[in-house]
């Protein structure tokens, strides 16, 4: 637990460094976030899953790309990052789910459907981005519903954690998209940093907690 100390404590750094644009170590926390989690997820869990190392690794990847997310390019690959990350993390939340609640799925899918509809239109993306954005939204809304499978599955404390960490999760992206295709504020990496840390540090604590 003291590596998730830890990584709370990279979270702050790089909060505190992103408020006084220190960009130098800003960049530098940021980049330490998910191997600071990947080693707490290694450390902690009697069960280390593929998919869920390869979520993390990918996240870091994303991470490092959207450092630079002004150059298209860049901001491209590190959709692809993420967007891979929550495939990953789809893939973790299924096998440890073991059923699946078909109902809970129509209705998630009637709710997450519309939502993400609105959300897209609300982004005002780039004409060029809109079809990558609308797949990198399409696979986060299916990561929190697949963490909804899991929550039924499994009813208790960690899986409540991991899909209200998803909702946290889908709650950052939004936010970090809209801010970046409008008018971004002073402390656009405060701002959008700070669910992103709790989302993925809920993510893997709840995994641990629950699926260790």
């Amino acid at each position: 637990m003291i590596v998730f100390g830890i990584y709370g404590l990279v979270g702050i750094i790089n909060l505190v460094s992103a408020f006084f644009f220190k960009e130098g170590l800003r960049k530098v926390t940021k980049c330490l976030l998910m191997p600071t989690l990947l080693v707490f997820y290694l450390l902690q869990t009697g069960h280390i899953h593929f998919a869920v190392v390869a979520a993390i690794v990918f996240s870091w990847a994303g991470d490092a790309l959207l450092i630079q997310k002004e150059k298209p390019l860049f901001f491209r690959l590190g959709l692809v990052a993420f967007l891979l990350s929550h495939v990953f993390y789809i893939i973790a939340f299924l096998d440890l789910a073991g059923s699946f609640n078909y109902i809970a799925l129509v209705i998630s899918a009637v709710v997450a459907i519309p939502l993400t509809i609105i959300i897209l239109k609300k982004l005002n993306a780039p004409k060029p981005m809109k079809i990558p954005v609308a797949v990198y939204a399409s696979a986060i809304m299916l990561m929190s519903m697949v963490a909804l499978q899991l929550m039924l599955a499994w009813p208790f404390f960690p899986a409540i954690l991991i899909f209200a960490a998803s909702i946290v999760y889908i709650y950052s992206d939004s936010s970090m998209a809209y801010l970046l295709f409008n008018k971004k504020p002073k402390n656009f990496n405060v701002v959008t940093m700070i669910p992103y840390i709790i989302a993925q540090g809920g993510i893997i604590m709840g995994l641990v907690l629950g699926f260790g």
